[in-house]
């Protein structure tokens, strides 16, 4: 182990210690459920005893609520630094829904977007409903705003969205590590239904206005090794 200055280690140690109880937690609500998971089954995964958890964490509801916002936070950074960038609406897109997809398939924290707040206390449910409503509101504005520019096209962008997360959140249902499709595959079937899907075409009367932004958003379009098109590649 690394030397640290006396004054930095208890802070250190105990960080630490926390992320792995809230790791081993992660993993065994996935194996077990929530319910059926017990404080001893965690201690067990860590090899320590029950009683050295409250040091870190009073209850099991607790634990549920702290690794829902390390997932909620992570997923909104990252969305924050994705909607920064001088994109297409479709590179944004596709670059939020592949980042959720490698979030829930392939970070601990990310199994916990898919526990229902309605497992926690009302006082812990209320701020995990509002980050994800924060986060549904930045995945909204940016389908209105592909819409407005005519690059997507949506009758309702909230119906839309909600089934675009839905269909994210779903994952957990069915995939697995082993399974036959990498997490990079199954990305590129979702962009295939829901990024392509959303995509307006360059009508003839729009493009004799010189009405050119469905054509732009085109532009970043990629083949695939099967063949088919990516759009907005340069976004992985």
């Amino acid at each position: 182990m690394v030397a640290t200055a006396p004054h930095l280690q208890p802070a250190t140690r105990f960080s630490r210690k926390r992320a792995l109880i809230l790791r081993a937690a992660a993993q065994a609500f996935g194996r077990k459920g929530f319910h059926a998971t017990t404080l001893e089954n965690i201690a067990g995964e860590l090899n320590v005893t029950k009683a050295s958890l409250y040091y870190y964490f009073s209850t099991k509801e607790e634990l549920l609520y702290e690794v829902h916002l390390l997932s909620m936070h992570d997923l909104l950074h990252r969305t924050k630094t994705i909607l920064a960038k001088h994109d297409s609406p479709a590179e944004k897109l596709q670059a939020l829904i592949a980042e959720h997809l490698r979030l829930l398939a392939t970070d601990y924290e990310g199994a916990f977007l898919l526990q229902q707040e309605y497992e926690l206390p009302p006082s812990y449910r209320a701020e995990i409903v509002r980050l994800r409503d924060a986060y549904e509101h930045r995945v909204l504005a940016l389908v209105k705003d592909g819409v407005q520019q005519g690059v997507f096209r949506a009758k309702n962008p909230r119906v839309a969205v909600r089934m675009i997360l839905g269909a994210i959140n779903w994952l957990l249902r069915w995939y697995r590590s082993e399974g036959s499709l990498s997490v990079e595959e199954i990305i590129d079937a979702y962009m295939d239904v829901f990024v392509h899907g959303l995509m307006a075409p360059l009508t003839t009367e729009r493009a004799g206005n010189g009405d050119h932004r469905g054509r732009r958003a085109n532009q970043g379009v990629a083949r695939t090794a099967g063949g088919r098109e990516h759009r907005g590649a340069k976004a992985h």
